[in-house]
Order: structure tokens, then C-alpha cells, then sequence
């Protein structure tokens, strides 16, 4: 793949990646003294806590470009929130961060969608009542909630929303939902495209790889994960 670099990266003498050329801020893989977390290869529910409401099952994709398929009870709310074990990320300043994650919804209105990096929490999205965002502990991501098709890009200090930038119009395409914080910024993209830039704001919790999938109405939707990957520069 011609796009495809070895390089070092974040300016930092400790860190080197995979790196895209045609998206200077998408990062493939990582070592040195960095935090990584790459799923984009196998599922293993034990690497996860994940808190279902409903019977909705996460099992392997059967699909050759997908690592799992989470599929919602047919039930109001039914769905998953699914976060990776150990939180391990925090915005720091002068320490890049990169999170990325390629989804696919089969319901682009009746569903709640939520993608990115966020703290210890099990209810991302409210479980009952009225469809909503719920965070509890700060973070960074994308979000769209039942009844509309606006998925916005968002940061959260701690339980309300900072800042929020409209950054797609859902549909059943599969998408790729990225951020990169630069040590004191940080950047959103859908596909590679430049969405929103936020300086303000910023959770300083330690944050964790999170998704939160869950239908909006009686009948069963489903998140296929083609993979998810986060890494940050530690010095």
C-alpha cells in the first residue's frame, strides 16, 4: 500500500507508527512509549465490560472486513455498551492521542450511537424512559441519538456536553469515526474529512476505548464493529 509509512510520530524521539499518508493524522498501529489499544483483528469479550440491556448478543462478524456484530433485542432501549478493561488514555498536555473506529449501523433513525473515548461508565446513553446522552465521567466522541439522523462530535468534562459540532448526517454506510488530540487541541473526522477543531473544554479524566449501541424502537437493530484503535504518546 503506497499510503502506508513507517514514521515516527507526535514530534516525539520515543514514539514511531503506521501511519496514513493520505490522512496525516490516522495512526495504524504504534510502539515504543506509548498507550495502545488495537482491535481490529479478533473480538474477546473478556478485553471488554459490557453492560446489556436486553438480550442483545455481541458475536463474531461474519463479514471479511469486521470483528463483531452487536445486535439489539427487540425491545425499546435494548443494546450494549461495551468499554474496553483498564482506562489508559488521558489528554494530556504536549502527549498526541489518536482514536479511531470504522461502524456500521442498519438503522440510521431508530438507534443511539456513541464512539470514542470515555471515562469508567456503564450507561453512556440512557437505558429507559426517553433516549438521551448519559455520561457520567467525561470524554470525547460521536454521537447520534434516536428520532434524528444528526451525529455530532462532542466533548464532555464531566457530565454535560462542552462542546458539539454537527458532523454527519447518519445513514447505513459503514463510517469511519476519528479524533486526534495534538497535545493541546482536538481535531474530529468523519472519512478523513475535517470536521470540528476544540480547544476548550476537555475532559481530564482518564479515558477508556467505548461503544454504545442501542435500538430505538420494538425491533432489533445492529452496530457492526470493523475495528476500533486507539494509541497515545506517553513522553
Amino acid at each position: 500500500m503506497s499510503n502506508v509509512k513507517f514514521s515516527q510520530i507526535g514530534e516525539s524521539q520515543n514514539a514511531y507508527g503506521i501511519v496514513d499518508t493520505r490522512y496525516q493524522r490516522r495512526w495504524f498501529d504504534a510502539w515504543g512509549d506509548v498507550e495502545r489499544a488495537k482491535i481490529d483483528d479478533i473480538w474477546r469479550a473478556d478485553e471488554f465490560t459490557v453492560t446489556a440491556t436486553g438480550t442483545s448478543p455481541i458475536t463474531a462478524s461474519v463479514l471479511p472486513d469486521a470483528v463483531a456484530l452487536v445486535t439489539s433485542g427487540s425491545n425499546d432501549f435494548d443494546g450494549d455498551n461495551i468499554q474496553l478493561v483498564g482506562s489508559r488514555f488521558k489528554l494530556a498536555a504536549g502527549k498526541p492521542c489518536y482514536f479511531g473506529a470504522e461502524l456500521t449501523i442498519n438503522e440510521a433513525t431508530q438507534s443511539d450511537l456513541v464512539v470514542g473515548l470515555f471515562g469508567v461508565d456503564t450507561t453512556l446513553t440512557a437505558a429507559s424512559s426517553a433516549h438521551a446522552m448519559n455520561v457520567g465521567a467525561g470524554g470525547v466522541g460521536f454521537s447520534k441519538i434516536d428520532a434524528v439522523t444528526t451525529c455530532n462530535f462532542q466533548t464532555y468534562a464531566t457530565t454535560t456536553a462542552t462542546n458539539t459540532a454537527n458532523v454527519l448526517t447518519m445513514d447505513t454506510s459503514a463510517h469511519i469515526y476519528e479524533f486526534y488530540y495534538d497535545g493541546a487541541k482536538v481535531h474530529g473526522y468523519i472519512d478523513g474529512v475535517l470536521k470540528a477543531t476544540f480547544s476548550t473544554g476537555l475532559p481530564s479524566v482518564v479515558l477508556t476505548p467505548s461503544i454504545n449501541f442501542r435500538t430505538g424502537s420494538a425491533a432489533a437493530k445492529t452496530c457492526t464493529i470493523h475495528w476500533m484503535r486507539a494509541f497515545q504518546i506517553r513522553s
